[in-house]
């Protein structure tokens, strides 16, 4: 394993330690899914059918720990993923750090994979500066960089996003450029007097691909 592995591993497990601590201190904590037409990240669909995507999280202030993950309905769809994360926010700022990890079918990994031991590690930042909310992302082994602005026009959600890799195929095919324009949009179906189910979609257009995605999901 060389050093930037090991600083990868490191970082991960700091993480998982920062996770654990949180229990005796956390204020509050969080848990819900959601059930999507198909996963599409970044402008760039994963796996194949519709996902669950779960999630959990404990948080204490201005700070958060949590896990996120996606994982196919239909055997052998793919796509299969489980993220660890910690953020904190500095009022309209925000940092986090996030390891991605890829488990196959029963949750076992490849050979020179794992949960602490991918390539994925990303730094990312967050800014709302005015109406306009800006994420910068930075994966630090496969050396990807994302720039996200997102903004509302009127009912429908704006996101724009910009890749660029320097060391791998992994946005744009080692190049750069625009690969995610995304328009979206929400509403409430009223179940109950008490409880009404969230609903979203989303036009995706990746340029860089010239690939194009409808997508339907709901949140519990």
């Amino acid at each position: 394993m060389n050093l930037k592995k090991q600083f990868l591993s490191l970082s991960s497990l700091l993480i998982l330690t920062i996770t654990m601590l949180s229990f005796n201190e956390a204020k509050s904590q969080d848990l819900g899914a959601d059930v999507v037409s198909s996963y599409v990240w970044r402008g760039t669909q994963f796996g194949s059918g519709a996902h669950i995507q779960p999630w959990v999280s404990l948080s204490t202030g201005d700070f958060e720990v949590g896990a996120w993950g996606s994982f196919p309905t239909t055997a052998n769809g793919g796509g299969n993923e489980l993220d660890l994360y910690a953020s904190y926010s500095f009022g309209k700022f925000g940092l986090t750090l996030t390891n991605y990890s890829f488990p196959g079918e029963g949750g076992a990994y490849a050979q020179g994979e794992g949960l602490f031991e991918g390539d994925y590690l990303e730094i990312s930042g967050s800014a709302e500066l005015g109406p306009i909310n800006l994420m910068v992302g930075y994966f630090t082994e496969v050396e990807a960089l994302y720039i996200e602005a997102a903004f509302s026009a009127g009912p429908i959600d704006v996101a724009i996003g910009y890749g660029d890799d320097s060391a791998d195929a992994w946005y744009v095919n080692g190049g750069s450029g625009l690969c995610n324009i995304s328009l979206g949009g929400s509403k409430d179906i009223k179940i109950t007097e008490d409880y009404t189910l969230p609903l979203f979609g989303s036009f995706v257009y990746n340029p860089d691909s010239e690939s194009a995605f409808l997508v339907f999901g709901m949140s519990f």
